[in-house]
C-alpha cells in the first residue's frame, strides 16, 4: 500500500503519489536511480527538475496534467511547500511514518 500526500489549498486538495509507476518515470526522465535523485533532491535540484517531479506525483490523480498546469499550481501553493510535500510524499513511498495531511490508498 502506498500512501499520498495531500497539499490543501483553500478547497483544493492535490495529492502527490510516488508509486511504482511514478518512480519509473522519475528515473527514465532524469536519467538516473531513484536513489541518486534523491541525493540530488537534498542538495542541488533546480526549478525545472523539482517541477518535474512534482507533476510526476500528480499523474495517479491528474493522468493529463501538464508542466503549465502543475507551474500554476506550485505558484498557488508556493516553492517551499511544494519542495516540503515532494519530501513527505517520496518519505510516505519509501515506508515513512504516517503523518498529517497523509491519505493510505490501496494500489
Amino acid at each position: 500500500m502506498i500512501a499520498q500526500y495531500d497539499v490543501k489549498v483553500g478547497d483544493k486538495v492535490y495529492s502527490l503519489k510516488y508509486n511504482n509507476k511514478a518512480l519509473r518515470m522519475l528515473e527514465k526522465t532524469f536519467e538516473m536511480s531513484i536513489s541518486k535523485l534523491g541525493e540530488k533532491m537534498q542538495g542541488d535540484v533546480g526549478i525545472n527538475e523539482l517541477t518535474e517531479i512534482f507533476r510526476i506525483g500528480l499523474l495517479h490523480q491528474m493522468p493529463d496534467v501538464t508542466i503549465e498546469q502543475t507551474d500554476e499550481i506550485i505558484d498557488e501553493i508556493g516553492l517551499p511547500k511544494a519542495s516540503e510535500a515532494i519530501a513527505k510524499a517520496f518519505e510516505l513511498a519509501f515506508g515513512g511514518q504516517e503523518q498529517e495531511g497523509v491519505k493510505k490508498q490501496k494500489n
